[in-house]
């Protein structure tokens, strides 16, 4: 019969080890039996976990089948209180492994960075992206900021050299008192004095920094009312269409895009003109302009509510001829400072020749004159 190996010469002789003197932690009392029985039945009583050599054995499950053995245990329970002390899985230990207390490390699981273990368990309870921690979302909202505000300069750069929005602000910027003045000034301008822009001095050296804004001049152009009278204009020719009996809902788009074509059809007119003319320092601004054209809808409006009142067409002709002439006349005495600037707060040194001052006034006269046009055009609803 041959020899066991380790008997052999050629193997190395059983490794001894070393008898432990108490055990690392004591294991836990096993569960109380009622019944009368044999003390050595229990897994974990001493005549077992003697052997024969001195060493302290034990036993426990599998690892994965100490939560299996829990969950049916709990399940044959048939709701039994799971605050109950169990022997087999206690608390604070899992699969033969110490609860640890070091922070970032998951118990069953191998130690590892603490920002790891801590966004994954955030995760799955739907939280952050696996391997997000702080330092990398400070990361990503300083990059956001960063893109937010190279795109700011960029439209402030770029966007605002076509449409100057602090200009946009100032004629939005009125007041009541503004508002009613305005309205009798478009409507009555015939006895109105003076008609010249208040300046805007620097408070320093007292040098010409623009012109006052609306509501601290009266004479000067906005913008809220040309608006307001252009929407309602729109809705009062769907009014009298629908009066008329040939309301449709293409009326106030149609309504709509005629005011825009005069009022861009017009703006382009004055900028030609003041191109072919040279005008030059002291002139408004495309903003303004567009505020001059747009105040024609104000007799507009009352040439639309005449008609629909039924005063007959001797009334309305008369009304329309009426706000023409005071419409032609408003921009005759507010267009002047632009292609006929004042010497006093004019940036151009050069004088003015006879013939370049008729020119500019009889383009200043057509202008003024072409309003029976546009107004006659869609007065008609």
């Amino acid at each position: 019969m041959a020899a066991p190996p380790y008997m052999s010469s050629r193997s190395p002789p059983p490794l001894q080890h070393p008898k432990p003197t108490h055990p690392a932690y004591p294991p836990p009392e096993p569960p109380h039996t009622p019944t009368g029985g044999s003390t050595n039945s229990s897994p974990y009583s001493q005549a077992q976990r003697l052997s024969q050599d001195g060493y302290i054995r034990y036993s426990s499950p599998p690892v994965g089948e100490s939560v299996q053995q829990q969950q049916h245990h709990n399940n044959s329970s048939g709701g039994a209180s799971t605050s109950s002390f169990n022997a087999y899985n206690p608390p604070n230990q899992r699969n033969g492994y110490p609860a640890s207390n070091t922070p970032g490390v998951s118990v069953g699981h191998a130690p590892g960075p603490q920002g790891y273990s801590t966004m994954n368990q955030a995760n799955s309870f739907g939280g952050t992206w696996p391997g997000m921690n702080d330092a990398t979302a400070q990361m990503g909202v300083q990059f956001g900021k960063s893109a937010v505000a190279a795109g700011q300069e960029y439209v402030e750069k770029n966007f605002t050299r076509y449409l100057p929005l602090h200009l946009i602000k100032v004629s939005f910027s009125v007041t009541n008192s503004y508002v009613l003045n305005k309205l009798r000034l478009v409507l009555f301008p015939w006895r109105h004095k003076p008609w010249s822009r208040q300046v805007k001095r620097s408070s320093e050296n007292g040098a010409m920094e623009g012109w006052q804004p609306p509501r601290d001049d009266i004479n000067a152009p906005d913008l809220y009312i040309p608006t307001m009278a252009l929407v309602t204009y729109t809705l009062l020719s769907a009014l009298a269409s629908g009066l008329q009996s040939r309301f449709h809902p293409e009326v106030l788009g149609l309504s709509l895009s005629k005011s825009l074509a005069v009022v861009i059809l017009e703006f382009c007119a004055i900028k030609l003109g003041c191109y072919l003319l040279d005008v030059k320092g002291g002139g408004a601004s495309g903003v303004e302009l567009i505020g001059y054209g747009g105040y024609k809808f104000v007799g507009i409006i009352v040439c639309i509510i005449t008609s629909m009142l039924g005063f007959g067409k001797l009334v309305s002709w008369g009304v329309f001829v009426y706000t023409f002439g005071a419409n032609a006349f408003f921009l005759l005495r507010s267009l002047k400072y632009v292609l006929l600037p004042d010497a006093s707060v004019s940036t151009v040194t050069n004088t003015l020749s006879h013939s370049q001052r008729s020119r500019r006034v009889q383009f200043l006269f057509v202008m003024a004159m072409s309003q029976v046009l546009w107004m006659g055009w869609l007065s008609i609803v």
